[in-house]
């Protein structure tokens, strides 16, 4: 089966100078059947040359941005916490609460 998945940018942090130096995200991994959603950040180097100005940054540039510095890692992660996820509903035999009875 194969999974995909969903870069989500949730905050951008600027430095002093307007510059955005970090990135707050989830990432979502979906097998078609399950998904597993994990927040995450990642510092971004110095922009070479002239900075693209906060306003005119696009959603897409930033995932970008995600996707070049630790999509990997970011990827791996999810899927680990995928399959985890996927094992505990598997050994589930029931749920709920003693009191709803």
């Amino acid at each position: 089966m194969t999974t995909t998945y969903r870069y989500e940018p949730t905050n951008l942090q600027r430095n002093q100078h307007g510059t955005v130096n970090q990135v707050q995200f989830t990432i979502t991994a979906s097998n078609g059947t399950d998904s597993f959603t994990v927040d995450s950040q990642t510092a971004l180097p110095a922009p070479k040359g002239t900075p693209i100005p906060y306003a005119q940054l696009t959603k897409e540039e930033v995932i970008a941005w995600i996707k070049k510095l630790v999509g990997t890692q970011s990827e791996a992660l999810a899927d680990s916490e995928l399959a985890a996820f996927i094992e505990r509903k598997a050994q589930q035999t029931s749920n709920g609460t003693p009191w709803s009875n």
